[in-house]
């Protein structure tokens, strides 16, 4: 019992720290460190679980801010995928109306490409 009430103050100050670091990483959206941070949140949560039985009152105060406040990443994540989600479906179906319309203008033959741009035939014949 001892040791849980010494090792569950250093959890939580672990998580606090990593809950900080996550936040921080979704705001620079550093996706590749929020997946590693988030790795290493899981396995701590799994931790503080095992000793959360000796910790008090402040402790559990800040165990339930930390959830609060990684509640609210995961809000503003889901936002942020959602918002990413519609640019994607929006850029998909613009790709599908220019392939609509492409073959109506058909291709540009490459004299005609050579006289827009000032690169007429050469000719010896006066």
């Amino acid at each position: 019992m001892r040791d849980s009430a010494q090792r569950c103050p250093r959890l939580v100050a672990a998580l606090e720290d990593l809950a900080a670091q996550e936040e921080a990483s979704l705001k620079a959206r550093d996706f590749a460190a929020i997946e590693s941070i988030q790795e290493r949140l899981g396995a701590l949560v799994k931790n503080l679980v095992l000793h959360v039985s000796g910790a008090d009152a402040e402790l559990r105060l800040r165990i339930a801010a930390v959830q609060a406040r990684r509640e609210r990443t995961s809000e503003w994540l889901a936002t942020e995928l959602a918002r990413t989600r519609e640019e994607l479906r929006e850029t998909e179906v613009s790709q599908r109306r220019v392939a609509k319309i492409a073959p109506v203008y058909g291709a540009v033959p490459a004299t005609a490409r050579a006289r827009q741009h000032g690169h007429g035939s050469l000719s010896f014949v006066g």
